[in-house]
């Protein structure tokens, strides 16, 4: 299963973009959060938009992970988080 990640700034233009890795260490680290966690609500098919209000709880999960299990993919997309949150943007998850 492929996932895109984009940032997107407040009207939706899209500024960075990072694809899973083949590992898809990113979908695996949603699909091991805790249920009611921002991280839980990636859909793996179809599309997942967090806005500014959810962008912070997002990084901090990101955050959280393990130093172990934190890939490159992971470390980009809590950086994308960050950025989107500063931006009053989004981050625009693209489900296979």
């Amino acid at each position: 299963m492929a996932v895109s990640i984009y940032l997107e700034t407040g009207a939706h233009e899209r500024v960075a973009h990072v694809s899973d890795d083949l590992d898809e260490s990113f979908l695996s680290a949603c699909h091991a959060a805790p249920e009611g966690s921002v991280m839980s609500g990636v859909f793996y098919v179809g599309d997942t938009m967090f806005n500014e209000l959810q962008l912070e709880q997002f990084a901090r999960e990101l955050g959280q992970i393990p130093e172990e299990r934190k890939t490159d993919t992971i470390r980009q997309v809590a950086d994308m988080a960050r950025r989107a949150a500063a931006l009053h943007g989004y981050v625009f998850i693209a489900g296979d």
